[in-house]
């Protein structure tokens, strides 16, 4: 087997010496001017609207949604992708309201270089990034408060590991230990690109071998590995201190999970210049330049099948739409226990869901005031605040009395991160911070409507609006206060609402060692003929897990993986990329 893994890596370089070769499936079409560049992003749904003979449908317009039909557009499929929000993108959309803009899901961006080579290829024009922590020059992208303590994460290897060492010198080489350890462990991908390997059986036979190391730091946790490494409570605090950007605390999520984050982040944080609606507004272009389109507002009901085979989709309003291929981005929950009848889902592939659960739920306030963010002196680098370093004890009070027990947040400046802020909002500035919530809180409020909640549910919600603003905002900007002039709190119903959400989760499937199994069910091919998936539960979470889905995804539709491909290094990035006409 080893043998086979070795010829296989030393023929990679081969696939060059044959000349470059079309994407598979190629076709060429005339390209389609767009000509809409306001609002492209909330074209709302009418049947006259959808496009004759489309290729592809694809349920959600998350990234992995808009980067597998940009990529399958490139290669000249039709593609009809159908969103049940007012607004596309997904978590990567931002909203306005009262003269304020807002993220909503991506609060930064890692190792830009990788995601840049990708939405080079699916966009239309090209989607530029700041550096967070620019301002003062230092490149600081997150500040981990615990208690009354604080620590800085720099841009660059070499910076993380000397301000460690800094503050923990007994410690180096524990440090240097730890962060060659998260590199190791994060490079290892074969897990994902076996996702897609032809013939299946080969996949299965492979996947124990080539991803032995793999499984291995999947099925531990983080707090696990690092108690490995060392004993000191406040270095692994610090260290953990991220936690929040996968969702379950330490002690229960996968070490893989947390080495992929602080390796993605390693060389500094970045964000969407002109805020992340840049993103779907530069995708959508691509689409429908190749003939497809982007529709909001209508929410799709049901996947048609029939002899086991995806054939269209049924819309909310009894509207039926026919498609070669089906692509679900809305999530496993909603695709297996909404979408599509249950006695066409595998019973296997429902006990995965129940046994991942879904990830954790947050509460945001978003924040609107007076003053630019160089008059408020406004960071863009983000902070994690946790009263204290047992994190587990921390959520534990907190869960248990959320008035009153200290309150883990995030504070993010949207407005400091992006460059053109100042300029498309001046004397404004903005803040999106969260703590976590328990779906529970509100599940007696779940069958009301929305915005028609009920003064007891909005009495709750002004309990974390006030605790947010006093004991996070005005504790590290106390300059702030006083210039607050808009807030408004979502709830893990609100998640539910927008976003499709079943228990108001944000990161999809739980990032826990049942998520990542030998005999792997979450890949982009399923049991339905014609029927794929797409987004983070495919991979990992977050935007870049999401963004690997969907290439992967429109790889497996485009016949990519076979042991030829695997041989010669071709991909589609690559082929797409070597296109010239």
């Amino acid at each position: 087997m080893y043998f086979l893994l070795l010829f296989i890596l030393l023929l990679v370089p081969t696939w060059y010496l044959f000349g470059q070769k079309k994407p598979k499936g190629y076709k060429s079409i005339a390209k389609t001017t767009v000509s809409r560049t306001s609002h492209i992003n909330r074209d709302g749904y009418s049947k006259r609207k959808i496009p004759d003979d489309i290729d592809v449908i694809i349920i959600g317009s998350g990234i992995g949604g808009l980067t597998c039909g940009g990529l399958l557009s490139r290669i000249g499929k039709k593609v009809l992708v159908l969103e049940q929000h007012y607004i596309a993108g997904g978590c990567t959309h931002s909203f306005e309201d009262h003269g304020y803009e807002f993220d909503t899901g991506v609060h930064y961006v890692g190792n830009i270089t990788k995601r840049k080579r990708v939405l080079d290829l699916i966009s239309t024009g090209t989607v530029e990034w700041d550096k967070m922590g620019r301002e003062d020059g230092k490149f600081v992208y997150d500040e981990i408060k615990i208690g009354d303590k604080s620590y800085n994460f720099r841009a660059g290897e070499k910076n993380f590991i000397n301000d460690l060492v800094d503050v923990f010198p007994d410690e180096k080489e524990n440090i240097i230990k730890y962060i060659e350890l998260v590199k190791e462990v994060s490079k290892k991908d074969y897990f994902f690109l076996l996702k897609i390997a032809k013939p299946s059986w080969l996949a299965n036979l492979l996947n124990p071998f080539m991803s032995k190391q793999f499984f291995e730091m999947t099925q531990k946790t983080a707090l696990e590995v690092i108690e490995g490494i060392t004993q000191n409570k406040d270095l692994i605090a610090v260290l953990t201190g991220q936690f929040g950007d996968s969702g379950p605390p330490p002690s229960e999520g996968s070490f893989f999970m947390h080495a992929s984050i602080v390796n993605h982040y390693l060389e500094g944080g970045w964000y969407p210049r002109g805020g992340t609606s840049e993103l779907a507004n530069k995708i959508i272009p691509t689409i429908e330049s190749a003939g497809g389109r982007v529709l909001v507002r209508k929410a799709v009901k049901q996947v048609l099948i029939e002899n086991n085979k995806a054939i269209g989709v049924e819309m909310a309003n009894g509207d039926k739409i026919y498609a070669d291929k089906i692509i679900s981005d809305a999530g496993i929950n909603n695709t297996f226990k909404n979408l599509i009848p249950e006695n066409k889902v595998p019973k296997r592939m429902l006990k995965l869901i129940d046994n991942i659960g879904v990830s954790c739920s947050l509460m945001y306030l978003f924040v609107g005031m007076k003053g630019s963010p160089s008059e408020l002196k406004l960071r863009s680098s983000n902070i994690w605040s946790w009263p204290e370093r047992d994190y587990d004890e921390m959520l534990r009070k907190f869960y248990e009395n959320p008035k009153e027990a200290p309150i883990p947040l995030f504070i993010g400046f949207p407005c400091a991160k992006d460059s053109t802020w100042e300029k498309r909002f001046p004397g404004k500035s903005n803040s999106v911070i969260m703590t976590m919530a328990k779906y529970e809180w509100f599940e007696k409020w779940k069958s009301s409507r929305f915005n028609r909640r009920g003064d007891n549910y909005e009495d709750f919600k002004k309990i974390f609006e006030k605790r947010i603003l006093e004991e996070g905002l005005y504790k590290y900007y106390p300059q702030t206060k006083g210039k607050v002039e808009f807030t408004e709190v979502g709830s893990p119903l609100t998640f539910n609402h927008y976003l499709g959400s079943v228990k108001g989760e944000v990161y999809g499937a739980n990032a826990t060692p049942n998520r990542f199994q030998p005999n792997d069910l979450l890949r982009p091919k399923t049991s339905i003929e014609n029927f794929y998936l797409t987004g983070q539960d495919v991979t990992t979470l977050g935007f870049t897990g999401a963004m690997m889905a969907g290439i992967l995804t429109a790889s497996e539709i485009q016949g990519y993986g076979t042991i030829k491909d695997m041989i010669m290094g071709r991909n589609i990035i690559t082929d797409l990329e070597n296109l010239t006409d």
